[in-house]
Protein backbone atom coordinates (compact mmCIF):
# COMPACT_ATOMS: atom_id res chain seq x y z
CA UNK A 1 0.00 0.00 0.00
CA UNK A 2 2.89 1.89 0.95
CA UNK A 3 4.35 2.06 -2.16
CA UNK A 4 1.03 2.57 -4.15
CA UNK A 5 0.39 6.04 -2.30
CA UNK A 6 3.82 6.73 -3.04
CA UNK A 7 3.63 6.35 -7.25
CA UNK A 8 0.26 7.71 -6.71
CA UNK A 9 1.76 10.66 -5.01
CA UNK A 10 4.60 11.00 -7.85
CA UNK A 11 2.30 10.72 -10.34
CA UNK A 12 0.24 13.81 -9.07
CA UNK A 13 3.46 15.81 -8.30
CA UNK A 14 4.17 15.55 -11.96
CA UNK A 15 0.70 17.17 -13.05
CA UNK A 16 1.82 19.58 -10.52
CA UNK A 17 5.22 20.32 -11.92
CA UNK A 18 3.47 20.51 -15.27
CA UNK A 19 1.24 22.96 -14.61
CA UNK A 20 0.75 26.64 -13.41
CA UNK A 21 0.21 28.25 -9.66
CA UNK A 22 -3.83 28.35 -9.38
CA UNK A 23 -4.33 26.09 -12.01
CA UNK A 24 -7.15 23.71 -11.42
CA UNK A 25 -6.51 20.06 -10.97
CA UNK A 26 -9.77 18.61 -11.05
CA UNK A 27 -11.94 17.59 -8.36
CA UNK A 28 -11.60 14.97 -5.87
CA UNK A 29 -13.83 12.83 -7.73
CA UNK A 30 -12.30 13.38 -11.46
CA UNK A 31 -9.27 13.15 -10.01
CA UNK A 32 -9.59 9.33 -8.33
CA UNK A 33 -11.03 8.58 -12.04
CA UNK A 34 -7.71 10.21 -13.57
CA UNK A 35 -5.56 8.05 -11.79
CA UNK A 36 -7.46 4.78 -11.28
CA UNK A 37 -7.58 5.02 -7.53
CA UNK A 38 -10.38 5.32 -4.54
CA UNK A 39 -10.77 8.72 -3.07
CA UNK A 40 -10.01 7.34 0.31
CA UNK A 41 -6.37 6.66 -0.97
CA UNK A 42 -6.41 9.59 -2.91
CA UNK A 43 -7.65 12.13 -0.51
CA UNK A 44 -4.21 11.15 2.00
CA UNK A 45 -1.72 11.67 -0.86
CA UNK A 46 -3.61 15.24 -1.33
CA UNK A 47 -3.84 15.77 2.07
CA UNK A 48 -0.09 15.49 2.37
CA UNK A 49 0.79 17.79 -0.27
CA UNK A 50 -1.70 20.22 1.06
CA UNK A 51 0.43 20.63 4.01
CA UNK A 52 3.04 20.50 2.05
CA UNK A 53 2.12 23.32 0.39
CA UNK A 54 1.92 22.27 -3.28
CA UNK A 55 -1.67 22.41 -3.73
CA UNK A 56 -5.12 23.78 -2.01
CA UNK A 57 -8.49 22.63 -1.84
CA UNK A 58 -11.32 25.27 -2.63
CA UNK A 59 -14.64 24.40 -1.51
CA UNK A 60 -18.19 25.06 -3.71
CA UNK A 61 -19.56 24.34 -6.67
CA UNK A 62 -16.22 26.07 -8.79
CA UNK A 63 -13.96 24.33 -6.32
CA UNK A 64 -11.76 21.66 -6.67
CA UNK A 65 -8.04 21.06 -6.31
CA UNK A 66 -6.08 23.82 -7.12
CA UNK A 67 -1.49 24.38 -8.02
CA UNK A 68 -0.43 26.23 -5.33
CA UNK A 69 3.72 25.43 -5.77
CA UNK A 70 4.61 26.17 -2.41
CA UNK A 71 7.46 28.20 -1.90
CA UNK A 72 11.19 26.28 -0.55
CA UNK A 73 12.24 28.52 2.64
CA UNK A 74 16.22 29.16 2.36
CA UNK A 75 17.39 29.67 6.11
CA UNK A 76 19.77 32.37 6.39
CA UNK A 77 21.14 31.40 9.37
CA UNK A 78 22.52 27.77 8.62
CA UNK A 79 25.35 26.81 6.16
CA UNK A 80 23.80 23.38 4.83
CA UNK A 81 23.11 21.64 1.41
CA UNK A 82 19.88 21.66 -0.51
CA UNK A 83 19.18 18.38 -0.23
CA UNK A 84 18.97 18.97 3.61
CA UNK A 85 16.61 22.17 3.69
CA UNK A 86 14.52 20.30 1.16
CA UNK A 87 13.92 16.96 2.90
CA UNK A 88 13.83 18.65 6.19
CA UNK A 89 10.30 20.55 4.50
CA UNK A 90 9.24 17.43 2.94
CA UNK A 91 10.23 17.68 -0.61
CA UNK A 92 12.42 15.11 -2.71
CA UNK A 93 15.82 16.72 -3.52
CA UNK A 94 16.88 16.12 -7.20
CA UNK A 95 20.04 17.54 -8.72
CA UNK A 96 20.95 17.54 -12.63
CA UNK A 97 24.74 18.29 -13.29
CA UNK A 98 25.10 20.92 -16.33
CA UNK A 99 28.48 20.93 -16.96
CA UNK A 100 32.31 20.16 -15.01
CA UNK A 101 35.27 21.55 -15.77
CA UNK A 102 39.01 22.99 -13.91
CA UNK A 103 39.46 26.48 -15.62
CA UNK A 104 41.06 29.57 -14.76
CA UNK A 105 39.09 31.88 -12.68
CA UNK A 106 37.96 35.27 -13.00
CA UNK A 107 39.27 38.13 -11.17
CA UNK A 108 36.13 38.05 -8.23
CA UNK A 109 36.68 34.35 -7.69
CA UNK A 110 40.12 34.78 -7.36
CA UNK A 111 39.47 37.46 -4.74
CA UNK A 112 37.11 35.62 -3.00
CA UNK A 113 39.20 32.21 -2.88
CA UNK A 114 42.82 34.24 -2.12
CA UNK A 115 44.24 32.77 -4.92
CA UNK A 116 47.57 33.51 -6.62
CA UNK A 117 48.30 33.73 -10.32
CA UNK A 118 48.24 30.64 -12.03
CA UNK A 119 45.89 28.81 -10.09
CA UNK A 120 42.71 26.87 -11.05
CA UNK A 121 39.39 26.06 -10.09
CA UNK A 122 36.65 23.26 -10.39
CA UNK A 123 33.80 24.95 -11.68
CA UNK A 124 29.97 23.01 -11.22
CA UNK A 125 26.60 24.17 -12.61
CA UNK A 126 24.03 22.16 -11.75
CA UNK A 127 20.15 22.70 -11.42
CA UNK A 128 18.89 21.55 -8.26
CA UNK A 129 14.92 19.90 -8.30
CA UNK A 130 12.10 20.20 -6.11
CA UNK A 131 9.82 17.13 -6.01
CA UNK A 132 11.17 17.23 -9.32
CA UNK A 133 10.60 20.81 -10.56
CA UNK A 134 13.29 23.12 -10.94
CA UNK A 135 13.91 25.78 -8.33
CA UNK A 136 17.61 26.89 -8.23
CA UNK A 137 20.82 27.38 -11.00
CA UNK A 138 23.80 26.66 -9.21
CA UNK A 139 26.88 27.83 -10.01
CA UNK A 140 29.94 26.99 -7.63
CA UNK A 141 33.59 27.26 -7.98
CA UNK A 142 36.86 25.64 -5.19
CA UNK A 143 40.33 25.60 -5.27
CA UNK A 144 41.46 22.98 -7.24
CA UNK A 145 44.76 22.42 -5.55
CA UNK A 146 42.58 22.02 -2.32
CA UNK A 147 40.22 19.48 -3.76
CA UNK A 148 41.99 16.75 -6.02
CA UNK A 149 39.84 14.32 -7.42
CA UNK A 150 36.42 16.17 -6.94
CA UNK A 151 35.17 15.59 -10.00
CA UNK A 152 35.56 12.23 -10.03
CA UNK A 153 33.29 12.42 -7.26
CA UNK A 154 29.06 11.94 -7.75
CA UNK A 155 28.48 15.49 -7.62
CA UNK A 156 24.19 14.69 -7.66
CA UNK A 157 24.11 15.37 -3.85
CA UNK A 158 25.64 17.52 -1.15
CA UNK A 159 28.90 19.09 -2.21
CA UNK A 160 29.08 20.01 1.24
CA UNK A 161 29.07 15.82 2.46
CA UNK A 162 31.70 15.35 -0.27
CA UNK A 163 34.16 17.90 1.21
CA UNK A 164 33.79 16.69 4.92
CA UNK A 165 33.68 13.15 4.31
CA UNK A 166 36.51 12.88 1.96
CA UNK A 167 38.84 15.84 2.62
CA UNK A 168 37.74 16.43 5.99
CA UNK A 169 36.49 19.89 5.68
CA UNK A 170 33.97 21.42 7.83
CA UNK A 171 32.13 24.38 6.94
CA UNK A 172 32.83 27.18 9.67
CA UNK A 173 30.73 30.04 8.30
CA UNK A 174 29.37 31.72 5.22
CA UNK A 175 29.47 34.90 3.55
CA UNK A 176 26.30 35.90 1.75
CA UNK A 177 25.18 38.50 -0.66
CA UNK A 178 21.34 38.47 -2.13
CA UNK A 179 19.76 40.13 -5.36
CA UNK A 180 17.22 40.64 -6.91
CA UNK A 181 17.57 40.05 -10.49
CA UNK A 182 15.79 38.98 -13.92
CA UNK A 183 16.16 35.90 -15.50
CA UNK A 184 18.00 35.66 -18.52
CA UNK A 185 16.35 33.77 -21.66
CA UNK A 186 18.94 30.78 -20.66
CA UNK A 187 18.09 30.96 -17.11
CA UNK A 188 14.37 30.98 -17.85
CA UNK A 189 14.57 28.33 -20.06
CA UNK A 190 16.44 25.73 -17.58
CA UNK A 191 14.53 26.71 -14.73
CA UNK A 192 11.48 26.27 -16.50
CA UNK A 193 9.93 30.18 -16.27
CA UNK A 194 9.08 32.89 -18.25
CA UNK A 195 12.27 35.32 -19.52
CA UNK A 196 12.46 38.41 -16.92
CA UNK A 197 10.58 36.39 -14.41
CA UNK A 198 11.92 37.45 -11.06
CA UNK A 199 15.10 35.59 -9.43
CA UNK A 200 17.33 35.69 -6.24
CA UNK A 201 20.88 35.59 -6.52
CA UNK A 202 23.03 34.78 -3.63
CA UNK A 203 26.22 35.52 -3.70
CA UNK A 204 28.30 32.98 -1.32
CA UNK A 205 32.16 32.74 -0.20
CA UNK A 206 32.37 29.71 2.02
CA UNK A 207 34.72 29.07 4.71
CA UNK A 208 36.42 25.86 6.43
CA UNK A 209 36.95 25.06 10.16
CA UNK A 210 39.84 27.24 9.73
CA UNK A 211 39.04 30.22 8.37
CA UNK A 212 40.08 29.70 4.76
CA UNK A 213 37.76 30.09 1.63
CA UNK A 214 36.91 26.89 0.15
CA UNK A 215 33.86 28.06 -1.87
CA UNK A 216 32.75 30.86 -4.41
CA UNK A 217 29.34 30.16 -5.83
CA UNK A 218 26.24 32.33 -7.26
CA UNK A 219 23.32 30.39 -7.17
CA UNK A 220 19.73 32.18 -8.72
CA UNK A 221 16.83 30.55 -7.41
CA UNK A 222 12.88 30.73 -8.49
CA UNK A 223 11.63 34.04 -6.94
CA UNK A 224 8.37 32.44 -7.30
CA UNK A 225 9.44 28.97 -5.46
CA UNK A 226 11.64 30.94 -2.40
CA UNK A 227 11.13 32.21 0.68
CA UNK A 228 14.13 33.29 2.97
CA UNK A 229 14.35 33.27 6.52
CA UNK A 230 16.90 34.50 8.99
CA UNK A 231 17.18 34.22 12.58
CA UNK A 232 18.84 37.78 14.30
CA UNK A 233 19.87 38.32 17.56
CA UNK A 234 18.89 41.74 19.47
CA UNK A 235 21.94 43.20 20.80
CA UNK A 236 20.75 46.34 21.93
CA UNK A 237 21.22 49.94 20.53
CA UNK A 238 24.53 50.40 22.67
CA UNK A 239 26.38 46.89 21.38
CA UNK A 240 24.61 47.40 17.48
CA UNK A 241 27.88 47.71 15.99
CA UNK A 242 28.70 43.98 16.78
CA UNK A 243 25.73 42.78 14.43
CA UNK A 244 26.92 41.61 11.19
CA UNK A 245 23.75 42.02 9.36
CA UNK A 246 22.94 44.61 6.86
CA UNK A 247 21.14 45.71 4.07
CA UNK A 248 22.52 47.47 0.80
CA UNK A 249 20.72 49.70 -1.38
CA UNK A 250 21.92 49.69 -4.65
CA UNK A 251 22.05 52.73 -6.99
CA UNK A 252 19.83 52.49 -9.86
CA UNK A 253 21.43 53.39 -13.53
CA UNK A 254 20.50 56.57 -14.93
Amino acid sequence: MAAQSEELRRRIVADINAGTPGAKLGSERDLAERYGTSRSSLRQVLAALEEAGLVHRIIGRAGGIFISHGQVERNLSDVVGVPAFLTSQGYIAGTRVLSTRITTPDQATKTALRLNDGEYVVEIQRIRLADGSPFSLEHAQFPADAFPGLLEQQLGGSLYEILETRYGLVTGRADERIEAVNATSSEATLLGIKPKAALLLITRVTYDQNGNPCEFSRDLFRGDRTALAVTAQGRGIARSEANTASVTLQRQAG
